[in-house]
């Protein structure tokens, strides 16, 4: 059973022979190997190299042509008769550098569950002494991507799957206070190899972006995953369980993990395809003595290989379909029994104000039940299990405090009013403002208020037009 699943791009600058090398450090440093002290003392690896112990075996494969090839295979059979296997296959050509890393799972005997299995370490190895390479519009890197205030066309890119990147992106936004929710170094390091993460600078950013992607990117500290298909998003926000960054942080590890396992591997970078490249050296090398009977038998091989590539596509190819109708269902809904998917054409513009509204209209159709009702019974259990945690009550506290002992517009009321989202322009005796970007709702807001009372009297106008 396949457990994990990836493939970037490595620095250019380093060979084939430093993936084989990186293998030989991974083992000879592991202090769970028993092949470490044969692995620390051997200074010389060639093509088709293998050691082996009771319940371990690694074998190594470098090939050279047109391209090279640099691959290792490690088994570890463990004290509960489950066997690991960790899969390397690295391709160089011309200025192409590519690595995958798998590892599988199996049991000889039948068991009710079997492990995952951790991160292979072999990523850390690979980061730490090879490096990534360039994905699109980024490198790949075991740190975040911080954006400036000028990346606005870049992050656009990203959200919109106009980067050329092959890799997930990670995008980490600002809440009100310009941080993140996570920390992003330690998330980068968690998916190192497997996407990228990409912090956005400051609140205000998110706002000026939200022109550029039609309102697809995530903010207010939610965190959300963008495929470099371009089909859907899967959105975290900062609330429920997800209120406890480290939380948060765990599913979107374990969300990139599971779907870096429908991803198509290249071909070059299967282990596969190293066993098919090892066999026709050593065919040709039979051709080149003179033997028919030889030639022959390759055709017929080839054709057997074609008709399993063939059908290898077309399976790919409904595992794809299965995946995208899956994501265009609704990418941000949990994929668990149970749930509902409410689709809807309308942008959010605070974060969860949909769900929110939901609940909210739940709520008192709930108290206009009879308690005895089976649809009381059946909203209360809703309610119970998505509780309205919305950016609408930060939202109203903020407003409320502007507006408060508003008598006249300045520039620090101007500033806080632009801070959470609002444009503010001058319409003759008053002043018009926009909130997100919502442009069917403007808000008159008078230019002088008769005393502090008017202040308070625009929050409870702009709370019932927008909340």
């Amino acid at each position: 059973m396949l457990t994990f699943k990836t493939q970037f791009p490595i620095s250019n600058e380093k060979s084939t022979n430093d993936v084989i090398e990186a293998g030989r450090v991974w083992l000879a440093k592991s202090p769970h190997s028993t092949l470490a002290e044969l692995m620390e003392n051997r200074l010389k690896i060639d093509n088709d190299f293998t050691l082996e112990s009771i319940n371990e075996s690694i074998t190594f494969n470098i090939l050279k042509n047109d391209y090279d090839l640099g691959a290792f295979r490690h088994e570890n059979l463990d004290l509960n008769g489950v066997r690991w296997v960790t899969e390397v296959v690295s391709f160089k050509e011309q200025d192409n550098f590519w690595i995958s890393v798998q590892l599988s799972v199996d049991s000889e005997l039948p068991v009710e569950r079997v492990d995952q299995g951790k991160r292979p370490h072999i990523l850390k190895v690979i980061m730490r002494d090879i490096g990534g390479g360039v994905d699109g519009k980024l490198k790949v890197l075991d740190a975040p991507h911080y954006l400036s205030e000028g990346d606005i066309s870049l992050a656009a890119d990203l959200i919109t799957a106009n980067a050329n990147c092959s890799m997930p992106i990670v995008y980490v936004s600002a809440n009100n206070n310009n941080l993140p929710h996570v920390d992003p170094v330690q998330l980068s390091q968690w998916l190192s190899g497997m996407a990228h993460v990409v912090v956005e600078p400051t609140r205000a950013f998110s706002f000026e972006l939200m022109d550029e992607v039609y309102n697809e990117n995530a903010y207010g500290g939610a965190v959300a995953i963008y495929w470099p298909d371009g089909i859907g998003k899967w959105s975290f926000l900062p609330n429920g369980n997800y209120s406890d960054p480290r939380e948060m942080q765990i599913s979107i590890a374990r969300k990139i993990r599971s779907s870096l396992l429908s991803q198509r591997t290249k071909s070059e970078c299967r282990w596969g395809f190293v066993q098919e490249q090892k066999s026709r050296v050593e065919l040709k090398a039979l051709m080149a003595s003179g033997s028919k009977e030889v030639e022959d038998f390759i055709k017929l091989f080839e054709l057997e290989i074609k008709s399993k590539d063939d059908e290898i596509q077309l399976l790919e190819a409904e595992i794809n379909r299965l995946k995208y109708s899956k994501r265009t269902i609704n990418e941000s809904s949990i994929d668990a029994p149970g749930c509902i998917v409410i689709n809807s054409s309308e942008s959010e513009i605070y974060q969860a104000e949909k769900i929110g509204i939901i609940i909210e209209a739940l709520e008192l159709y709930r108290d206009s039940c009879g308690s005895h009702e089976r649809r009381q019974i059946i909203i209360s259990d809703i309610l119970s299990l998505n509780n309205r945690s919305d950016e609408k009550d930060s939202l109203l506290a903020h407003m409320k405090e502007i507006l408060r002992n508003y008598t006249s517009m300045n520039a620090n009321i101007k500033k806080a009013l632009e801070k959470i989202g609002f444009d503010v322009a001058e319409d003759g005796k008053h002043y018009k403002l926009i909130f997100r970007n919502e442009t069917r709702l403007p808000f008159i807001l008078s230019k002088t208020g008769s005393d502090h009372r008017g202040g308070l009297n625009s929050f409870s106008d702009l709370r019932k037009l927008f909340f």
